[in-house]
């Protein structure tokens, strides 16, 4: 689903816009789902930086529009990004959708997307009640929304009937789309394939549930 040091497919980059960061995590404990502190596979891309490049590899996709999405959310957060496809292979080619930032902001700007992503995810799979009404709660419904846009965008959707779902590699994200389809009334399971882990919505409450998490993925604004 991408090479590293890139996020992998649906790591919640949305996140970034949606939720940015603070100066420290969300209020709230930790949920069980958690395990540990989590973070998305760019948060070790620090290690390999290459000392002599004017720019640095921020993050590679499958999808062209997960990476146009990425390098537009950076852009309005000021930080000078742009992405680029990349063709590989002989015979069977193969496409890479790279973002890449300035190397003076690379380890900022991995910092931010790592604390958004935390941040996010701990907001997102807190179990402390919330009123129906309470802000805290239309946040969060907000945020299962981005994460389900965010993963259908990078790792692309798999339909078959009226149940859909996405293949991903990160079983953090796998845990953050099935509390997301929960809060936005609908339920998903997570199942293992070769090389992926496969998320799909099982049931809804209502149309207007599937709706919610079936909402077309956000694009880059032209």
């Amino acid at each position: 689903m991408g090479r590293s040091p890139a996020p992998r497919s649906g790591t919640g980059a949305d996140f970034a816009g949606d939720f940015r960061p603070g100066p420290g995590p969300a209020p709230g404990p930790t949920p069980a789902l958690s395990g540990t502190d989590a973070a998305p596979a760019w948060a070790g891309a620090a290690l390999r930086v290459l000392p002599e490049a004017p720019e640095q590899t921020l993050a590679e996709f499958n999808q062209p529009e997960a990476a146009a999405r990425l390098a537009k959310l950076l852009t309005d957060l000021g930080v000078s990004a742009t992405s680029a496809t990349l063709v590989g292979g002989g015979r069977r080619q193969y496409f890479v959708h790279r973002v890449t930032v300035p190397a003076a902001v690379f380890f900022e700007t991995s910092q931010r997307l790592t604390s958004a992503w935390r941040q996010g995810r701990h907001f997102l799979l807190r179990t402390d009640p919330v009123g129906a009404s309470s802000p805290h709660n239309a946040r969060r419904e907000t945020l299962a929304r981005r994460a389900w846009q965010a993963a259908s965008l990078a790792a692309g959707r798999q339909r078959r009937g009226g149940i859909f779902g996405v293949r991903l590699a990160d079983q953090e994200m796998a845990a953050v789309l099935v509390r997301g389809a929960r809060l936005l009334g609908g339920t998903a399971s997570i199942r293992s394939r070769p090389g992926c882990l496969q998320v799909s919505v099982t049931s809804v409450s209502s149309d207007a549930a599937l709706l919610e998490i079936a909402t077309p993925p956000l694009r880059a604004a032209s």
